[in-house]
């Protein structure tokens, strides 16, 4: 009998060699799929250098330089909000985090603070879950608002909006709870359009997206925002026909400006990012509660008694 037939007898009468076999050569093939799909195209290999020295190289390069180009000359916007292409110093910066809240100076998160196993966008929400039991009435977001140093008129309004319009999306029943509960459990389908789509439809946190919000649109310091940059950035996400979307946006940003900007009118990339998990919130509370940050609840009375 020949090597050749023995082996097929061989292979047919022990699957489970044969099935070793395709395992091992299916994980060779994706090992090296994987190694070509990270591979940064700014990098050239030595074959590529060598390439270089002819015209074929030349052409491959100017190839590679226009499929990375981030502006297109005929579409003014894509030079207005421009993006950076260099390599975040992230790992994996595309991928969304459950867990934590990346950006390029906090790698790892907010170090040191419980996440419970929430994604970001529960993080963010629990803050008013005032009583842990992953529900949020009306009186919770009520006392939230409070504790962040908001007056009672614009606490009460907030409560009436945010439960109003967020309760019903995460209640499983047809009918409409008369309490206004908002599941935490469920917060993930409360996310509109129009936004930075920093939270993904499952409110996990996107560094990516994150970090571009401040390539767009921070001009006046790559580490913060003014009030007009945070305007333009909500013009500039808005979707077609999404009224709501552009209400909602408007309303957030505006509330999370006063909250976080600083005497210069600044909001930081640092504080925005701890209001994206909630972090921020807590330590305004521990400073209004330990009186060093009664100028920032006196301010922000003060814009309800202008408003009114």
């Amino acid at each position: 009998m020949s090597l050749a037939a023995a082996s097929r007898i061989g292979l047919v009468h022990c699957p489970v060699t044969a099935l070793a076999f395709g395992q091992q050569w299916r994980a060779k093939a994706r090992h090296e799929f994987q190694v070509m799909a990270v591979a940064n195209p700014n990098v050239k290999s030595k074959s590529s250098s060598d390439k270089g020295q002819n015209g074929a190289g030349k052409g491959k390069s100017e190839a590679a330089n226009v499929a990375m180009e981030t502006v297109a000359k005929k579409a003014p916007v894509t030079a207005e909000r421009n993006v950076s292409h260099w390599d975040l110093p992230i790992e994996n910066p595309h991928v969304p985090r459950a867990l934590q809240a990346v950006d390029a100076q906090n790698p790892e998160g907010t170090v040191g603070r419980e996440h419970n196993d929430y994604t970001v966008l529960q993080q963010h929400c629990a803050f008013f879950d005032r009583n842990g039991d992953g529900i949020i009435y009306p009186q919770e977001t009520y006392e939230g608002f409070r504790a962040l140093g908001y007056s009672p008129t614009i606490s009460v309004l907030a409560a009436i909006v945010i439960n109003g319009s967020f309760s019903y999306p995460t209640y499983d029943g047809w009918i409409p709870d008369p309490r206004f509960p908002i599941y935490l459990s469920k917060v993930h389908r409360t996310k509109h359009g129009s936004d930075t789509e920093v939270y993904d439809t499952e409110g996990r946190f996107l560094p990516s997206k994150f970090e571009e919000i401040f390539n767009k649109y921070a001009k006046t310091r790559p580490d913060a925002m003014t009030y007009e940059e945070i305007l333009r950035m909500t013009d500039g996400m808005r979707n077609v026909n999404d009224p709501y979307g552009w209400s909602a946006a408007k309303l957030e940003w505006g509330f999370t400006y006063w909250l976080v900007k600083d005497e210069e009118g600044f909001a930081s990339k640092e504080k925005i990012r701890g209001v994206y998990d909630g972090s921020f919130f807590d330590q305004v509370e521990r400073e209004i509660k330990q009186g060093k940050d009664k100028g920032k609840k006196v301010e922000l009375q003060k814009i309800d008694a202008h408003n009114n």
